[in-house]
């Protein structure tokens, strides 16, 4: 980006997903395989839509913007213009539960790009359904571990019983850019009772939580990018991390909800084992469930999953029992 104050990128960021989401703005963001294939078909830049230009990321005419808007997100870097006088977004905006979210533009090929996408509508899904099947209490404590444009928090929240400014929620990840990202989310949703921190999961996070959610990078990324890279043998690395970590910060009755993603050798789910043991040994309830059992299986081309018959969506509940 230009040089400019992070409160200008971040209010610049914000009202253009406040005018987005103003003009009735959706966009369903889709896995880059398809993505590369809808661009690929012709397209007339002079005919861009809203959708073209910030969710596709196609080239876009600069009078599809107010007048007043465009020089800011130009000078902050949220748009770049081209020789021939056309514009292209340097930030997607998703919708999910009546949201928008803004992430990355495609391809996300940077090291710190911050992820949306299929397994994001996943993992919303996954969330509205525990929370569903038991409602959390009034006025609860939420963090988001690793939470990338936010969706997680913001979702649960919304699926609270008490209105989401009710909650108190944390959205806690490594990445600045991450947080920009879901600073200026925060802003469009209107949610107030919010924290972004920047933090290595819970190091700068005090307290305990009601619900901590968690959708982390699960795959094995030779660039090792943060948004994708895992660790470990197959990306189990980082998911183990949080379900370990995150036991002592549940109040009494409260859940980790996590969506990951596991590697199956031969017929065996060792991060399914390596899960239940360690949560049953500290005598916290588990609950584990494949959600899509053949996710990303172009991965499987790759040197790490040579042995691997295929990767699997999973959710995991864990949680603390009840004083």
């Amino acid at each position: 980006m230009k040089a400019s104050t992070t409160r200008s990128v971040e209010q610049s960021l914000q009202r253009l997903g406040q005018w987005l989401a103003a003009a009735g703005y959706r966009f369903v963001t889709v896995t880059p395989l398809t993505h590369q294939r809808v661009l690929a078909r012709p397209h007339d830049p002079e005919r861009s839509n809203l959708r073209d230009a910030f969710g596709w990321n196609r080239l876009f005419s600069k009078d599809r913007l107010p007048a007043d808007l465009t020089p800011c997100l130009l000078n902050d870097g949220w748009l770049q213009s081209t020789a021939t006088g056309l514009l292209q977004s340097n930030v997607r905006f998703s919708s999910l539960d009546g949201l928008l979210f803004a992430h990355s533009p495609f391809p996300t090929a940077q090291e710190d790009a911050v992820f949306f996408g299929p397994d994001t509508y996943r993992f919303a899904s996954f969330i509205r359904h525990q929370l569903r099947m038991q409602p959390l209490p009034r006025s609860p404590r939420i963090a988001d571990m690793g939470c990338g444009a936010g969706p997680g928090g913001l979702v649960a929240a919304k699926a609270c019983q008490a209105k989401p400014n009710g909650c108190e929620i944390v959205l806690a990840d490594i990445n600045p850019r991450a947080l920009l990202h879901a600073t200026a989310n925060v802003a469009v949703a209107g949610y107030r009772n919010v924290q972004c921190v920047q933090s290595d999961l819970f190091s700068n996070v005090a307290g305990r939580f009601d619900l901590i959610v968690a959708n982390p990078p699960y795959l094995m990324d030779d660039a090792s990018r943060t948004y994708r890279h895992g660790g470990g043998q197959f990306g189990e690395a980082l998911s183990e991390r949080i379900m370990k970590e995150s036991l002592d910060r549940l109040t009494p009755g409260g859940r980790l909800l996590l969506y990951t993603g596991s590697t199956i050798v031969e017929g065996r789910d060792a991060f399914r084992d390596s899960v239940m043991a360690y949560a049953t040994a500290h005598d916290f309830a588990v609950h584990y469930e494949e959600l899509d059992p053949d996710v990303f299986g172009e991965e499987l081309q790759g040197q790490p999953y040579a042995e691997a018959d295929r990767i699997a969506a999973v959710g995991v509940v864990v949680q603390r029992r009840a004083a």
